[in-house]
């Protein structure tokens, strides 16, 4: 029986993962964050994802942070914690471990490095949806798992009962439209694609998992509530803003949103290595752009 994941939709943000001065993950500077985004108005907190940098997070780091989000947040917005790993005993453990810390849902990666194939890849999430009694999301970001979820296959994991949802960010916008086409009407189909988050929703999307709104979240909780009611004009007009931003940052995106929040108050630390901070004219020039976008 499938589980709903109703509380899945609007804007979630792909949370970052803050470190300490000495590089250690940062419980209270996490906390921190997770606050500031509640109080902007985020609809879902989606942590240990790429943005969170969750592949270069040891098993236990990748806990303290479900944990400390799930603490954070206060049953106030829900918490879908990313819990892939390259293997499947790892991702149940972390899922398991979600669950039990009180996460609304958890969300899966393929697993990434190797191939296993597509009934590899089915068995995997079987796998966790078996070990917890809460909704199970697909992640798929092919450019990085080198695994891509193909719509019948993600509907037939959905008809099975084994996924609640998905977070698409494949970057291939009829590739979205295929996966809505294809699952059940109650499927929970999130779109990681800012560039294209507007037209997603109105192409039946559920909500966005944004990077971006991890430094902007007002920017992209204006896009959404502009759509919902009814004035496409000032939705469209923030569509536009995103994609100015992103094309700030595109040089180093996590990089720059580090520094970002920093600028706005928020010290998330410096990103984890090999990821580098911004060199200092380079975080000049993106905190100039967004001053003269009015985003900051």
């Amino acid at each position: 029986m499938t589980r709903s994941a109703s509380k899945v939709k609007g804007l979630f943000t792909a949370l970052l993962t803050p470190f300490d001065d000495n590089g250690n993950v940062d419980a209270d500077r996490l906390a921190k964050l997770v606050r500031f985004q509640v109080s902007k108005g985020t609809e879902g907190i989606f942590p240990c994802g790429s943005t969170g940098l969750g592949p270069m997070l040891s098993l236990e780091e990748r806990k303290t942070v479900a944990e400390t989000v799930i603490e954070s947040c206060r049953r106030k917005v829900p918490v879908v914690v990313q819990v892939g790993a390259p293997d499947t005993p790892s991702t149940v453990e972390l899922a398991r471990h979600a669950a039990g810390a009180g996460a609304y849902a958890v969300a899966t990666l393929t697993p990434y490095y190797y191939k296993p194939g597509e009934r590899a890849v089915a068995k995997h999430f079987e796998a966790v949806a078996d070990a917890v009694d809460v909704p199970v999301l697909a992640y798929n970001i092919p450019q990085f798992t080198g695994n891509s979820l193909q719509a019948k296959a993600v509907a037939d994991l959905a008809k099975a009962g084994t996924l609640s949802g998905i977070k698409d960010s494949s970057r291939d916008f009829l590739h979205l439209l295929d996966l809505i086409d294809a699952v059940p009407d109650a499927f929970a189909v999130m779109n990681g694609t800012e560039e294209y988050g507007l037209f997603a929703i109105n192409s039946g999307a559920d909500g966005l998992v944004s990077g971006g709104a991890n430094a902007l979240p007002e920017l992209f909780k204006s896009m959404l509530a502009a759509d919902r009611r009814g004035d496409h004009a000032a939705a469209l007009s923030a569509q536009r803003q995103v994609q100015a931003f992103k094309d700030l940052v595109k040089q180093g995106q996590i990089s720059a949103y580090y520094e970002i929040l920093r600028e706005r108050g928020v010290d998330c630390g410096l990103p984890r290595r090999p990821l580098l901070p911004l060199e200092k004219t380079e975080g000049k020039r993106v905190i100039d752009g967004l001053r003269g976008l009015d985003l900051i």
